[in-house]
């Protein structure tokens, strides 16, 4: 008796558990910062630009116009993009016009952050950019850092863009979740799959991607299976000593990163 009693136990438990996770899945998906970013020190870079979504939100962004290409970046699952106007800093000092997109649910923005709104929000701001500077989605390269990488993926399956380049990709959240939580049924329970190993077959763009192998976060090797499974042209720089959110502090890949874009034509 006492052991069916502490089987009971265990099943009610983990089944509780498992309601637990369900319910709370995009606290452990969308961490954002929610305070209103500043533009200090960075004011002569990026101005302030607005965007309305579908269901009559305003989000903010910045943008800092430049040249030609024009780079749309989609930013990480966590904080909001104060702290990314330093880090993509260095491909406006090369001449690049950029945009920092943000999400709904972050910064000071109005709304919830899901799977289907960010990407829906996110294409709201390709059109804008299109229409702004009377462009068209193959002069636009898109930025994808770590979440945002989904992002980028799912819109470049819809945009024929210039080319793509991700830091800290990943083949889906479901299985980034699976890895993280091996003790409950990730892929069944999960809401925003971010399925980027299937989107990303329909994208014909060329390709960067980096990753470290040391990622705690986002393991190397479902980098490696999205890289795997993605058209050419691609191309990779796999770094043997770095972390998910220290990447880009190295030169050697910002110079790699500008050399793409040389390459892809100014």
């Amino acid at each position: 008796m006492a052991f069916l009693r502490m089987l009971v136990f265990f099943i009610f438990s983990y089944v509780t558990l498992i309601g637990v996770a369900y319910v709370l899945q995009r606290k452990l998906i969308y961490f954002p910062l929610k305070t209103r970013p500043s533009l200090k020190n960075l004011e002569e870079i990026y101005t302030e630009v607005h965007v309305q979504t579908k269901d009559q939100l305003e989000l903010t962004h910045w943008y800092a116009r430049r040249g030609q290409p024009y780079i749309v970046v989609f930013h990480g699952n966590g904080g909001n993009i104060e702290g990314r106007g330093y880090r993509f800093k260095f491909l406006v000092d090369q001449g690049y016009s950029v945009l920092l997109a943000s999400y709904r649910g972050y910064g000071d923005n109005p709304g919830q952050p899901t799977e289907k709104d960010l990407i829906s929000d996110s294409a709201l701001v390709l059109e804008w950019l299109f229409k702004k500077e009377g462009i068209s989605s193959k002069e636009v390269v898109l930025f994808g850092e770590s979440l945002g990488s989904g992002v980028a993926i799912a819109l470049a399956a819809q945009y024929p863009v210039k080319a793509l380049i991700f830091d800290g990709a990943f083949s889906s959240a479901s299985d980034v979740g699976q890895s993280a939580y091996p003790f409950l049924p990730v892929q069944w329970l999960m809401k925003d799959r971010w399925d980027s190993e299937s989107r990303i077959q329909k994208v014909k763009s060329p390709l960067l991607f980096i990753h470290s192998k040391k990622d705690s976060i986002v393991p190397f090797r479902f980098a490696h299976k999205l890289f795997q499974v993605a058209n050419e042209p691609k191309k990779h720089i796999w770094l043997e000593d770095s972390g998910h959110n220290t990447n880009l502090e190295i030169e050697s890949v910002r110079k790699s990163i500008i050399d793409f874009l040389q390459s892809k034509g100014e």
